[in-house]
């Protein structure tokens, strides 16, 4: 007990106040993130939509992260990161209230990749905002703490939505786009005002070679296949295990159900399995995750009922504990601070691509045989341990506060 609290006052406690404003405002707005769990249940169950059609609509939020990471690739080094933060916040709350009123199927899919790009794209900008406020060695702890505050509002998130799920749809929508613009109006207020570059820093950091600068680095490329073949695998957790769970006539509640139980362990477990690893090289700590997601893949290829879905669930929720952490920071470790949002993007591209083919093919091949799609997916999280279990990257650079 009393190194746990050495531990806390050591690296958590001393944190800086924007960053606490940051942690508050994202749990608040975990809380309300109610469409996106829900999202595969709502399509095939208030709109009636066969399997293949809901696995590409769900596939455009990573699609939607993809355009977002490419934009801020090219725009989070060079414009106010709290600013393009409330934005895309304010304009992300929009798109949701609009969503349920929509009939046309087409104008339902351009809807929700509108709204993926505007939400995705605080994700990579949350990260940076880490990055930019905490010293190197509290990175990885700020990183797994801000998890516990998303963990914290997905499990009320889930729980909550759903029972409401089990009754009416529409409600998640409203309840969602008002925390999302609580959110935004919290940050405007409380968050500082960022620190503008000098014009002739903005000016080098636009040079496109500036901007393609993480493709050039080897140990880069590794990780980012890592991160691609990783989130292949992770993807499955909210869509395609979703409609696995429906065919065994499991309810939205007990996918909700389940959904809160993986959160708590997150909440629970996060961050002492981060200082547990602290010192393994952070290519042992991924590959540890893609093995275990890789894992949660062929457990589930042998259950025969929703309720067992809980096993793979806890398999998922491990991987994805152990890997996100080190994956989420190793950019800013190997990126010059002046290049640290493009290097963070380009590691956002990564995810959004797996999370945009991850639910399509799972789709597709959960239709054709789900012994097929698992353990394929099974072997791509195979492939993601051979990349990252050697990887060691540069030493953290300075913190450049934006």
């Amino acid at each position: 007990m009393h190194s746990l609290r050495v531990y806390l006052r050591k690296n958590l406690l001393v944190l800086p106040r924007s960053y606490w404003f940051l942690w508050t405002g994202t749990l608040l707005n975990r809380i309300g993130m109610l469409v996106l769990p829900f999202l595969a249940i709502y399509l095939t169950s208030e709109r009636h939509l066969p399997s293949q059609i809901v696995g590409l609509i769900v596939a455009l939020p990573g699609f939607g992260g993809i355009i977002a990471s490419l934009i801020m690739s090219a725009f989070s080094d060079r414009l106010p990161r709290k600013y393009i933060f409330v934005g895309c916040l304010f304009i992300s709350a929009c798109f949701l209230l609009a969503m349920p009123f929509i009939s046309s199927l087409v104008w339902l899919a351009i809807i929700i990749l509108l709204w993926s790009i505007t939400s995705e794209a605080q994700r990579p900008l949350a990260g940076m905002l880490v990055m930019d406020l905490v010293p190197p060695e509290q990175r990885r702890q700020s990183i797994s703490l801000l998890r516990m505050a998303m963990s914290i509002g997905s499990m009320v998130s889930a729980s909550v939505g759903g029972l409401i799920a089990t009754h009416a749809f529409l409600p998640l929508f409203g309840a969602d786009a008002g925390t999302t613009l609580l959110f935004a109006l919290f940050m405007l207020l409380t968050f500082p005002r960022p620190i503008i570059l000098p014009l002739q820093d903005v000016q080098s950091v636009r040079r496109p070679r500036a901007l393609l600068a993480p493709l050039q680095n080897r140990t880069f490329r590794r990780i980012w296949l890592a991160g691609f073949c990783t989130t292949l695998v992770m993807s499955q957790q909210t869509t395609t295990m979703a409609i696995y769970l429906t065919r065994f006539g499991g309810s939205p509640a007990l996918y909700g159900g389940l959904m809160a139980v993986g959160s708590l362990l997150v909440i629970l477990l996060e961050v002492p399995l981060t200082a547990l690893f602290q010192q393994v090289p952070v290519g042992r700590i991924m590959a540890l995750g893609s093995l275990i997601l890789a894992v949660a893949a062929g457990i589930c290829s042998v259950i025969t009922t929703a309720y067992w879905l809980a096993l793979p669930l806890i398999a998922f929720v491990f991987g994805n504990m152990i890997f996100s952490p080190p994956y989420d920071t190793v950019g800013a470790e190997i990126a010059p601070a002046k290049q640290r949002g493009s290097y963070m993007s380009f590691l956002w591209i990564a995810t959004g691509m797996g999370f945009a083919l991850g639910p399509a093919l799972g789709g597709i091949l959960l239709e054709f045989s789900p012994l097929l799609c698992w353990s394929i997916m099974g072997g791509i999280g195979l492939i993601a341990v051979a990349l990252a279990w050697d990887v060691v990257p540069a030493q953290p650079n300075p913190v450049d506060i934006r």
